[in-house]
């Protein structure tokens, strides 16, 4: 089990922040592409504000890996407070197909490229979506604590109004809903 303590920062210049970064000298971690597939039921009772499941595909560097995780949503006030809890999987297409004969019938599968970034005991993540999953891009910080996460922000100077504690499916949610699709 891991903390995530997160937030988005939105309608900000990415690249603008990623120089920023990378001139005071922040760590480059890499580049990935990534399938996303979160899951849920239509038809068992569960809150998606208390945590969902995800099945992950990550490429990077000529490598695969994929993770099951179920992340348990502790509190969204300032910060996504999250337990993940997380297992690796050798065959993504045997879990799905148990998971349906479990009751879960709804598979929202998205692809993000993301470049991600240490700054300050800080992770960035740059974010872009597929154009039907959420076609904005974002920055995720990811801290070890909200007070670490908040002293960071103050510093880059990034405005208050562009920290968001909305989840990918309400931020798709929401832009599906502006866009009335």
């Amino acid at each position: 089990m891991e903390r995530e303590i997160e937030v988005k920062l939105l309608g900000i210049d990415g690249r603008e922040l990623e120089k920023k970064i990378k001139d005071l000298g922040g760590v480059f971690l890499g580049q990935e592409d990534q399938e996303n597939i979160n899951i849920w039921s239509s038809k068992n009772y569960w809150p998606q504000d208390q945590g969902y499941l995800r099945l992950r595909t990550i490429k990077k560097e000529g490598a695969t890996e994929r993770e099951f995780t179920f992340k348990k949503q502790v509190s969204n006030q300032g910060v996504r407070d999250n337990y993940e809890y997380t297992t690796h999987i050798d065959e993504p297409e045997a879990l799905i197909e148990i998971l349906k004969c479990v009751g879960f019938d709804c598979f929202d599968k998205g692809l993000k490229q993301r470049r991600s970034y240490s700054y300050k005991d800080c992770r960035f993540d740059f974010d872009q979506w597929d154009e039907r999953t959420y076609p904005k891009p974002y920055v995720e910080i990811e801290a070890p604590s909200q007070e670490v996460l908040y002293q960071v922000i103050h510093a880059l100077e990034i405005p208050e109004e562009s920290v968001s504690t909305l989840s990918i499916a309400e931020l798709k949610k929401l832009w599906k809903k502006e866009n009335k699709e």
